[in-house]
């Protein structure tokens, strides 16, 4: 009897392991299978706060310089709206049309300095176009080339008036054109118009 009553212990003890491991494994499979990408913190390196502009660790030395331009321009008293749109102007196409630096094609460049109505249009049409074919680069293994602006050129900035939404606004065209580190067939040219509002300006065009 006693040996029975030993037996029966040594198989519950054996039960109970197997759940435990069995459990162990589920839990380990179901986090491996389910588990999501950790979102990508990125660290900003300067930022001006009243307009929402910033310098991020993976942006190039061509955006770095002509932000540290605008920060110049903005510091100014009284601002030179000219300067700053041409800035402004300068820093949405480097970021735009540098790819190379962008993580997945839903990283979309430019945004910051878009009026807020289009942000959304924006990116769904950069993103079926442009964008598209810009393959994941959240391992950091990405072998793609994808273009690198390292240089832009503002041709002629004009004052303006620009209807938006039923509303006249001060308005800016800059011309621009760039250059980028290897030609690989993106836009080189672009006409870009840009509203005052509330002492900050918008991209709402390019042409």
């Amino acid at each position: 009897m006693k040996k029975k009553k030993s037996d029966l212990k040594v198989m519950i003890f054996f039960i109970i392991i197997g759940i435990a491991l069995f459990g162990y494994t589920g839990y380990v499979v179901k986090d491996e299978f389910f588990k999501k990408e950790e979102p990508v913190i990125e660290k900003k390196l300067r930022s001006l706060e009243l307009y929402g502009y910033s310098i991020r660790e993976r942006d190039n030395e061509v955006f770095k310089n002509n932000f540290h331009e605008l920060e110049k321009v903005l510091n100014e008293n009284p601002i030179d709206y000219s300067k700053y749109a041409e800035y402004v102007s300068k820093l949405f196409i480097i970021d735009l049309f540098t790819l190379d630096n962008k993580l997945t094609s839903t990283d979309i460049g430019g945004l910051d300095y878009l009026y807020k109505d289009l942000k959304e249009n924006f990116k769904e049409n950069m993103g079926a176009s442009l964008y598209k074919n810009v393959v994941s680069n959240l391992d950091g293994k990405r072998t793609q080339k994808l273009p690198i602006v390292t240089s832009v050129t503002s041709e002629s900035v004009e004052t303006t008036k620009y209807k938006y939404n039923g509303k006249e606004y001060e308005a800016y065209n800059v011309k621009l054109k760039w250059e980028y580190k290897e030609d690989l067939g993106y836009e080189k040219a672009l006409k870009v118009t840009l509203i005052k509002d509330s002492d900050k300006l918008y991209v709402v065009k390019g042409e």
